[in-house]
């Protein structure tokens, strides 16, 4: 989307996107958010296993109207008041609703789904809540979010856990999968999204059986990253409805 002063914007990712065009390839629906990665921005919770591989990073060095738009969405939330930033927020969504509901009625196929970070992270507990009020104000959205923001100098799940539209995902890695497996113990209801080398590896490092886990499809090359069936999150449905635990592959098998 087009960036506005003093307006968030959002982003159209065609793996998560809520509408697709008629041919399918292509993001119609708008409903991502991103801030820049990195722990000199908004990843406190980094390791070194993320920043090594981190796709959204790559695509912020390579693509200049990209990292534009996560910049100028740092630049409006960094520093700002717990009022402003909920503000902030709240237009975004309320914006994003509207886009949906107006698509609905003309007849498309368009979810009330949205992708909290497709790059960036919690950085701040102040964030956090904001997103916590705008996410309960508008209860018939489903939220969905990845987050390294459980260990290290900034904790954010004590905030965000038991949101009832809200699938929460402790994201981790070799570097740390032993406190996620903590947390998730925890707090019953979050989720663990784990990336290791293998699919094999990563579901290994689930200490607790009785989770259920997903490989990711995408991920692993089992369906497309869009199609006249939707994106391949949406079509898929783990992660927008929490299903369980996901899996990721460095090396896609």
């Amino acid at each position: 989307m087009p960036i506005t002063a003093g307006v968030l914007s959002r982003s159209s990712d065609r793996k998560v996107t809520n509408l697709v065009s008629p041919d399918g390839k292509s993001a119609k629906g708008a409903n991502s958010f991103g801030l820049p990665s990195g722990t000199g921005f908004s990843c406190p919770g980094a390791t070194s296993f993320c920043e090594k591989i981190c796709y959204a990073g790559k695509l912020e060095k390579v693509y200049t109207g990209v990292r534009n738009i996560l910049m100028h969405n740092w630049d409006l939330l960094n520093g700002a008041s717990l009022f402003d930033m909920t503000t902030l927020l709240d237009n975004m969504i309320s914006e994003f609703v509207f886009e949906t509901e107006t698509q609905v009625a003309k007849g498309k196929s368009a979810t009330f789904d949205f992708r909290i970070h497709w790059d960036g992270d919690f950085f701040s507990r102040k964030y956090a809540v904001a997103w916590a009020a705008v996410i309960e104000k508008y209860s018939n959205v489903t939220f969905w979010v990845y987050t390294r923001s459980f260990t290290g100098p900034v904790n954010v799940i004590d905030i965000l856990a038991g949101i009832p539209n809200l699938r929460l995902y402790l994201s981790a890695d070799p570097v740390n999968i032993a406190e996620a497996n903590r947390v998730a113990a925890d707090y019953p209801g979050v989720l663990i999204a784990t990336v290791a080398d293998t699919f094999a590896e990563a579901r290994e490092t689930i200490v607790d059986s009785t989770r259920k886990t997903y490989p990711c499809p995408e991920n692993g090359k089992r369906i497309p990253l869009i199609s006249t069936k939707g994106s391949a999150c949406i079509s898929c449905g783990v992660c927008p409805k929490g299903r369980g635990d996901v899996l990721f592959s460095v090396k896609k098998k």
